[in-house]
């Protein structure tokens, strides 16, 4: 193998971890707002909650069908639902998913 054979190779190493990283963490942000919103909304029935929001977030890869299905129980539940508020705490509980996960790493076991 070549030098550029071994770059190439290690570049798409570093590109694979770095998606599976992006997933896990995407995994722990969806966990987090599920058990957020379950409390905000009143939810007893957390686990169930979490498969619900799980099972949202895997079905479209995109955050907004996410948003809209939490937007959908905080109305449901009687309260109202600011998008732009919850946005941000979505973006909000990426970073700690992510500093979570970065924790762990650092973290011999």
């Amino acid at each position: 193998m070549t030098s550029l054979d071994d770059r190439r190779r290690a570049l798409e190493d570093k590109y694979i971890l770095d998606l599976e990283r992006s997933l896990k963490v995407r995994a722990r942000r969806n966990r987090l707002l599920a058990e957020w919103v379950a409390a905000a909304i009143g939810r007893n029935d957390l686990e169930a909650y979490v498969d619900e929001v799980v099972a949202t977030a895997l079905a479209s890869p995109e955050d907004q069908d996410l948003l809209r299905k939490i937007v959908v129980d905080f109305n449901a539940a009687g309260q109202a639902a600011d998008e732009a508020f919850i946005r941000e705490k979505m973006h909000d509980l990426m970073y700690t998913a992510a500093e979570a996960m970065e924790g762990e790493a650092a973290t011999p076991s």
